[in-house]
């Protein structure tokens, strides 16, 4: 009897924990409604899904009362064009999300004329039931958006909007087999759609589901140097990855100090990402071009810079320790971001001085893909990870200037000008060139590239190094070496072009927008052009705007008709006045520039390539590793601090000589392959 009573108490005391288990989430489900509806209402900045303000027209600052002054008997909206089959900007969902402004003002107002304009236009919407040629449009954004509306108006909606959602839209949602940022969205609309229904195991699913997809790794999403990728080994910090930050941090707000909410784990991984990873990609408020890839359409980079501060603002409510730790450059007062930043599992890097100016270079070889091409997006940007450089001071350089950019000669880039950057038959090639990787100590750093594309070939290499970036080429092929060059830069004309005299003994310059080009080879005959150059951002973008522009641009290059090398310095902050005295002194020197060794020394610092195995002899010391590889050494009070990385990423370790010692130098493997290793 004893022994039933026990089991009996268990029981009850099991059933017991049980109910309070269950009315404690379901209390949470609510609290987390609520913080849902309040948020999606509110006049901020994540009242509106913050993807869709990257390209489209809706903002939370848009005006509702116009689009409801504008909205038609049959509750459609004139100006949208209903039947466009454009992929990517694709006009219908647009009438959604003004639906979700008319929605927020109706709660602001309680106007009844403004319920029943909201009625008119569901039932538009459901009697079409518009579909795109375009997945995500179908199965991701119309479901999105319109479960945000059912959860906005809660019991304003009637039974035919609802069964809609019920019996149409949700048999819409699951994918085949989701990744990455695609599979998060799936479980952001669960989580909506389970909210609607008060369903807390649903939600709690979800939510669940949807932390599985944030990892660090060698697959898609966040990668160990803190890039992003989606599509295979593709950088996308303007895309898929500011989306991720989009999606994951308004349900971390939602569900925090709930029983649904992230992991402590998780959150850390997110918070590393924004303050190691993509913040780099900013400069005076606007997103890297290289960084952004596709959907390069007017504004673009200054939105994506914008919604970062957003996110980041949202981010200090759940990390509130360093200040400074999600600033970004133009964005956040008394927060400097300085040193050089190494992304080598996309090779990608970011020489930063907050405030200054900022420097990049963008490369894709067989361990890295180029950039994209899809739904219309990117559309000319074939040679746009080809070795790009970006050099910007006021952050205007190249800020909108995709619609007139002569994409065939892009800065930095080496390239036969014939070949047709938009070329559907371009787009299908790639770089071919194996050592093609990045090293970099935090403060300095360089990216090497074999290049090889489209019968083009050439190794080269871009160091940072006091103030300056340094670039050279050697080993220059091309069946076609008449419209061979090396482009050393393409931006806006300020209104100013000085030039070093023709008959100079001194090294031949060019300075424009504050930034000074030093050729160092004196077979060296840059040219310079200055032209207006039309386009529209139609050709570069179809989903974007066909009237034609033009505009003044200052295009500087080495034509490599008879030279199969270059060598040259640009120097960002530097006066016209002070060029000439600059030439006379060596601002860095070259020690070596062929297909087998590139390298140079300023000051203590050596940085090296060896694309092969050979043997560099400096003032101070020898230096010789029997492989190949990139090496930084600074020689300070005596003794030598030296870095190494494996750009092919193939090799377990260097033997490397300095003066005839020998260290084996055991090279980062796994997820951290192409990785720089500082040798003790």
């Amino acid at each position: 009897m004893r022994f039933i009573r026990c089991i009996f108490l268990i029981s009850l005391l099991l059933t017991l924990f049980k109910a309070g288990a269950q009315n404690t989430q379901l209390k949470d489900m609510e609290t987390v409604f609520g913080r849902t509806r309040s948020l999606l209402l509110s006049d901020t900045a994540y009242a509106t899904e913050q993807s869709y303000r990257l390209t489209d027209d809706v903002k939370y600052t848009t005006d509702a009362q116009g689009y409801y002054a504008h909205l038609a008997a049959d509750g459609s909206w004139p100006d949208l064009n209903y039947h466009t089959d454009a992929p990517s900007a694709w006009r219908p969902s647009w009438h959604l999300y003004r639906v979700m402004l008319l929605v927020r003002e109706y709660h602001k107002n309680n106007d009844p004329k403004y319920l029943d304009a909201i009625h008119r236009t569901l039932k538009f919407w459901i009697a079409n039931d518009f579909i795109c040629t375009n997945w995500w449009q179908n199965q991701i954004n119309v479901p999105y958006v319109y479960s945000t509306i059912m959860l906005m108006m809660d019991k304003d909606a009637n039974a035919t909007e609802t069964d809609f959602l019920n019996n149409v839209l949700i048999k819409r949602v699951q994918q085949k087999k989701p990744v990455g940022q695609n599979k998060i969205w799936q479980h952001d609309i669960e989580s909506r759609i389970a909210l609607i229904h008060h369903n807390a195991g649903a939600f709690n699913t979800a939510i669940q589901n949807m932390q599985s997809v944030i990892s660090v790794g060698v697959g898609e999403g966040i990668q160990p140097d803190y890039s992003f990728h989606q599509h295979g080994p593709m950088l996308q910090f303007g895309n898929y990855g500011l989306h991720f930050i989009n999606s994951l941090l308004f349900w971390m707000k939602v569900t925090a100090n709930t029983g649904f909410a992230f992991d402590a784990d998780k959150q850390k991984m997110i918070f590393d990402y924004c303050s190691n990873g993509i913040r780099w990609s900013v400069f005076k408020g606007a997103m890297d071009i290289t960084a952004i890839g596709r959907q390069s359409r007017p504004n673009s980079a200054v939105k994506r810079g914008q919604t970062l501060l957003d996110n980041f603002n949202l981010l200090k409510s759940f990390d509130n320790g360093d200040p400074c730790k999600y600033a970004l450059d133009g964005l956040s007062d008394g927060c400097p971001i300085n040193g050089n930043k190494a992304f080598w599992r996309s090779d990608y890097m970011v020489q930063l001085k907050g405030g200054h100016y900022a420097m990049s270079v963008k490369m894709h070889g067989p361990g890295v893909s180029k950039v994209e091409s899809i739904n219309g997006e990117n559309m000319k940007g074939a040679f746009l990870a080809d070795g790009v450089t970006l050099i910007q001071q006021s952050g205007k350089e190249y800020r909108d200037i995709q619609a007139v950019w002569n994409w065939a000669m892009l800065p930095g880039t080496t390239s036969d000008t014939t070949i047709k950057p938009y070329d559907r038959e371009v787009f299908k090639t790639s770089n071919l060139g194996v050592f093609t990787g990045l090293i970099s100590d935090g403060t300095i750093g360089a990216t090497a590239m074999t290049y090889d594309r489209l019968g083009v070939k050439a190794h080269k290499s871009y160091f940072f190094v006091g103030d300056m970036m340094v670039c050279l080429g050697a080993g220059i092929e091309s069946a076609h070496r008449k419209n061979l060059v090396t482009t050393v830069d393409q931006n806006y004309y300020t209104g100013k072009v000085v030039k070093s005299q023709a008959n100079s003994p001194l090294l031949p310059w060019v300075w424009h927008n504050n930034t000074g080009y030093f050729f160092i080879d004196k077979n060296s005959k840059p040219v310079t052009t200055i032209k207006a150059q039309a386009g529209s951002w139609n050709t570069v973008d179809n989903a974007a705007d066909k009237q034609m522009l033009s505009d003044s641009v200052f295009t500087l290059y080495q034509p490599q008709s008879t030279l199969d090398t270059y060598a040259y310095i640009v120097r960002p902050e530097t006066d016209a006045k002070s060029m000439t005295k600059l030439a006379q002194s060596i601002l860095v020197k070259v020690i070596k520039n062929t297909a087998e060794i590139q390298a140079i020394q300023s000051g203590n610092t050596l940085i090296a390539t060896f694309y092969t195995p050979g043997l560099l002899q400096v003032t101070d010391y020898n230096i010789q590793p029997d492989k190949a590889c990139m090496i930084v050494c600074k020689t300070i009070a005596g003794k030598q601090r030296v870095w190494v990385s494996d750009p092919s990423r193939t090799q377990l370790s260097v033997n490397l000589s300095i003066n005839a010692k020998v260290k084996r130098v055991v090279l980062p493997q796994g997820a951290l392959l192409g990785s720089s290793v500082e040798v003790n």
